[in-house]
């Protein structure tokens, strides 16, 4: 059996954070559900209004062995690009390479594209978009950006001449074939797909109503086997996208398992 990296670790060597919370507030949250329930470092109720971790932000930055991803915790925010700025910039200036993940709001990126252009060789752009349904994105991501938002910042990105990527992890409905369609023209390093994580764990559904479940029926529907089968003939089968096209697309740990693919360099 194949023994895959999984998480952050398909990515990247070293995470880093700046933020304790995120306003984002996803109902999937790996960080909130580690921080809020397993660590109970945070209330819950405290996890939507972020503040800065100083002993994080006033770390020492270093040369590290591989490439930086940059948050893993919490998102990008306008109250707090001035610090972010100002930290990636003492990580880049000791020659890192920085892949930044984001469910992109436009001002956010605008201002990195701006500020730290200098360094655009160093930096690889990750716009995490799962859905292209609004009402989807506003369940399970309900502070995050609309669908429209994060395109804006991707083919800005794009057309800036910056390394841009997407990361469909988790993609929340069966939409996802059309949504790699619509992506992949903006893309000049990777598109990822994967499944939802440890839904029984992290999601908490005790207060959900009958509609609220259907939204996560829907996540359970589009990552059956079958269905992840079919999404992988769609483009890897004969009548798939070109071989260009192609080798922008990776799968996820979650995905791999199921399509017997063999484990791959960090991307």
């Amino acid at each position: 059996m194949n023994k895959y990296k999984f998480g952050t670790r398909e990515w990247a060597t070293v995470n880093l954070n700046i933020l304790n919370g995120c306003k984002n507030d996803c109902k999937y949250c790996y960080s909130k559900h580690n921080a809020c329930y397993r660590w109970k470092r945070i209330k819950p109720e405290n996890w939507p209004h972020p503040t800065l971790n100083k002993n994080n932000l006033n770390k020492k930055p270093k040369k590290v062995d591989g490439r930086i991803m940059f948050p893993t915790q919490h998102d990008l925010f306008p109250e707090f690009m001035g610090e972010t700025i100002d930290y990636l910039r003492k990580w880049l200036e000791v020659g890192n390479d920085i892949l930044i993940v984001s469910k992109p709001r436009f001002e956010c990126i605008k201002r990195i594209c701006k500020d730290l252009n200098d360094f655009k060789e160093q930096i690889v752009f990750r716009f995490t978009i799962g859905s292209k349904n609004d009402d989807v994105l506003r369940f399970w991501e309900p502070n995050a950006p609309d669908y429209s938002e994060r395109v804006k910042s991707l083919t800005f990105a794009y057309h800036m001449g910056w390394n841009t990527s997407v990361s469909s992890e988790p993609y929340l409905d069966e939409s996802i074939r059309y949504l790699v369609y619509d992506l992949l023209p903006y893309i000049r390093d990777t598109m990822w797909i994967g499944k939802m994580n440890f839904i029984e764990q992290r999601v908490k559904t005790d207060t959900w109503s009958k509609s609220d479940l259907e939204y996560l029926e829907r996540v359970k529907t589009s990552q059956t086997d079958e269905f992840i089968k079919d999404l992988y003939d769609e483009f890897f089968g004969e009548k798939g996208v070109s071989k260009e096209a192609q080798s922008h697309i990776k799968w996820k740990e979650s995905c791999k398992k199921v399509l017997g693919l063999e484990d791959e360099p960090i991307g």
